[in-house]
């Protein structure tokens, strides 16, 4: 995944899908991980939850589907 810019990839941890919004060198992303949100909130039900998570755990998702 390194070739690509990772902000707005689909990525698979697992189970989960989420998105990447991002990268070591950004406030609190640690060295070797990407943030990544789930589509989850917060307490305050506003501020979006983003998940901290290393690098060799994520799989580009390469293809979606739109939908209006």
């Amino acid at each position: 995944m390194a070739d690509i810019h990772p902000l707005g990839q689909f990525v698979r941890v697992g189970d989960e899908l989420g998105v990447i919004v991002g990268y070591h060198g950004m406030p609190d992303v640690p060295e070797d991980h990407y943030a990544i949100w789930y589509g989850q909130v917060a307490a305050d039900g506003v501020t979006p939850l983003v998940r901290t998570v290393p690098v060799e755990y994520c799989v580009l998702v390469g293809k979606h589907e739109l939908y209006h």
